[in-house]
């Protein structure tokens, strides 16, 4: 990642895939569902080819633009949450925070909202209204052999429990994330399909409503979390703005 070449490379193949994928759709209904009256689906979906050519690089002006600071290491962005850990979140809870629940808006990738577990994202232009997979008894566990899986985690960033979010952190705390969603004591079949999720699991997409901000990350074929497009989304001017490393 010391090299800029290669950083944009990573980059730029990284959202190649990404764009059209099922974690990028379901990534399109979430961001209209947490960003109401934005039109964001409709307009990201109408340039998702050209997010390649105007994404910036991280530098100092960019890093302004995410809202926090922001810098490279081996394996892209590293996000440092220090002036929002203890502050009270500006959107506040209509109820007590439930379990998280599972929906997904298309095969292949799954939203849980850890914020408002009882609101379901619906697939964008999709007929069918948003399902509660558990309630159905149905989970959306990913095939061994698929390798476009993803999921899409509403989430305060800051609960993560660090003050330094790198890649690493941003998997682990996915799988935190992605375990409790899943896995029921009751149901002890849910392990193992558990383990088969996380590892089917190849990108992760986390939205943090409060922050605005957007973290996106893919493993890559040696299993390691790269974190490579994030997005800040400024509720006033309505497109986000996308930095890779």
């Amino acid at each position: 990642m010391a090299d800029p070449g290669r950083r944009k490379a990573l980059a730029d193949a990284f959202v190649a895939e990404f764009v059209e994928s099922a974690t990028w759709r379901a990534t399109l209904a979430v961001l209209d569902g947490a960003f109401p009256g934005q039109g964001m689906a409709t307009a990201l979906s109408q340039r998702g080819d050209e997010l390649r050519r105007t994404m910036d690089a991280l530098d100092r002006r960019t890093m302004a633009k995410l809202g926090v600071p922001a810098w490279l290491d081996d394996a892209g962005m590293v996000f440092d949450l220090s002036a929002h850990l203890g502050v009270r979140a500006a959107r506040e809870p209509m109820r007590e925070p439930g379990r998280p629940r599972a929906s997904r808006p298309y095969a292949g990738a799954f939203v849980v909202d850890t914020l408002d577990p009882l609101r379901y994202h619906r697939a964008v232009g999709g007929p069918r209204a948003p399902r509660d997979l558990r309630a159905e008894g149905v989970l959306p566990v990913p095939s061994a052999e698929d390798d476009d899986s993803g999921v899409v985690i509403v989430a305060n960033l800051t609960s993560a429990g660090v003050r330094v979010l790198d890649s690493a952190a941003l998997w682990r705390c996915a799988g935190r994330v992605v375990t409790g969603t899943l896995h029921e004591a009751a149901r002890p079949e849910t392990r193992q399909q558990v383990r088969r999720a996380l590892w089917a699991l190849r990108r992760v997409v986390f939205v943090d409503p409060d922050l605005g901000l957007g973290l996106c990350l893919q493993l890559d074929a040696e299993r390691v979390p790269r974190c490579l497009l994030a997005f800040r989304v400024d509720r006033a001017e309505g497109a986000p703005r996308f930095v890779r490393p």
